[in-house]
């Protein structure tokens, strides 16, 4: 006869296996068929697609450069009905009915930025099963027009499955979609997949050469395209929004004094003027003591890839700094199960310097302090004019929503600059 302890032993086991088959299911195909005809319906009615390439078979790893907030939806039509499981940020799933849907189309939560075993391992047992798993290793929309930082960890999590990995190019919707705007606007899209490495590749060819493969399939520029297009984008509001993320005057090098109105971005600092055309493309009106400039800015900043550029060469020239240091003063915020947004718990001070983190003020009406070694921030993410995101710690959500919400972008800027200095050992 059984004793009461082993008859407890298998109860628990069962619940573990039961947990784990729930955890780790593909998505219902009832359910993902329906999804998925939605979307592609969508995407058929308010967007141009050009599909080109392969159509990734499972078991697969599928990697996307993340050109807009829309990319989801782009690539619910890469693999036609093949169910494709998802992964991301896990503080969607803390909204209501969002985090509902998600958990019915079974995708995965993963905490950004920070190593998350949990998720791993659901992804490892959908490889295992035959299915196919979707992440776009930039982890956030950069709004650079070209591909952002993509760490070396995205190697080793390929290393770490052993399957197959496919590349999508995404193309022309962070001009249609640009994560600064305001507004929505209508551009054609074109995407294209490729097999980057087979499964045999993935075992022999080191970490270096994995990180090459999934750079080169996955560069893009969005300027290149729009020429070899002739894309003509429709709008009197193209350039709202633009300073929530573009915070320095390339002109006057001046921080913090840039406004939009319309299609038109203007310093209040030198007087300049840049109007973003339907070729998204500025055409640049100079201050009077900088006219002479004139041809050279034209040139060297006629579209936001370039503006961004010169806003990363001057951040990581500022990082290098032996004094280099960013401080605000702050809101505290974090999530919440079933608040749409986050809350806010909190006031303080956040400081950035070359040895860290530091947070010093309040949380939940109780004095605190926080500090995050420089080596274990991958990268801040930011809602622009609204806060920036620090990796999830202590089981949950950081999020830090300065006076001026224009200053998140600096926040995440030197985040990356950090990131591409220290993995190229100038830091």
């Amino acid at each position: 006869m059984e004793t009461q302890k082993t008859k407890t032993e298998k109860t628990e086991i069962r619940k573990i296996d039961t947990q784990k088959k729930r955890a780790y299911k593909r998505p219902n195909p009832v359910l993902y068929f329906i999804f998925s005809s939605l979307i592609r319906l969508y995407n058929r009615l308010k967007t141009k697609m050009e599909i080109r390439g392969v159509k990734p078979e499972g078991p697969a790893l599928l990697l996307a450069n993340h050109n807009s907030p829309d990319d989801w939806r782009f690539m619910g039509s890469v693999c036609g009905m093949r169910r494709i499981t998802f992964m991301c940020s896990n503080r969607f799933f803390v909204k209501k009915i969002l985090g509902m849907f998600l958990r019915l189309l079974r995708v995965i939560p993963k905490h950004q930025f920070t190593t998350d075993l949990a998720s791993m391992r659901k992804v490892k047992e959908v490889a295992g099963n035959g299915g196919m798993i979707y992440i776009a290793p930039e982890g956030t929309v950069y709004a650079a027009g070209r591909l952002g930082f993509i760490s070396s960890s995205t190697a080793k999590f390929v290393k770490f499955l052993k399957i197959p990995v496919y590349g999508t190019r995404i193309e022309g919707a962070s001009l249609g979609c640009a994560k600064w705007s305001l507004h929505r606007h209508k551009c054609p899209v074109r995407i294209t997949t490729s097999l980057i490495l087979t499964e045999e590749e993935v075992k022999t060819l080191d970490k270096d050469a994995v990180l090459e493969r999934i750079n080169k399939a996955l560069s893009y520029d969005e300027f290149a395209y729009a020429s070899e297009k002739n894309i003509r984008i429709k709008g009197d509001d193209l350039a709202e929004g633009f300073e929530r993320m573009f915070y320095k005057c390339p002109v006057c090098g001046a921080e913090f004094s840039l406004s939009s109105d319309g299609c038109v971005v203007s310093c209040s600092s030198c007087g300049s003027r840049a109007v973003l055309g339907e070729d998204f493309t500025f055409k640049w009106t100079l201050g009077g003591a900088y006219k002479d400039k004139q041809s050279v800015i034209q040139k060297e900043f006629n579209n936001f890839s370039l503006w961004y550029e010169y806003q990363l060469k001057c951040m990581k020239e500022e990082v290098l700094s032996s004094d280099f240091k960013l401080e605000d003063e702050v809101e505290y915020g974090t999530d919440e199960k079933g608040n749409k947004d986050f809350v806010k718990v909190g006031k303080g001070v956040i400081t950035l310097t070359r040895s860290g983190w530091d947070y010093s003020g309040t949380f939940r009406g109780e004095p605190f302090a926080d500090h995050d070694d420089i080596s274990s921030v991958f990268l801040v993410t930011l809602s622009p004019g609204r806060f920036f995101e620090m990796p999830y710690k202590d089981d949950r959500c950081r999020v830090f929503f300065p006076k001026n919400g224009n200053r998140a972008m600096k926040y995440h800027l030197a985040s990356r600059a950090i990131s591409e200095l220290r993995e190229s050992g100038e830091l």
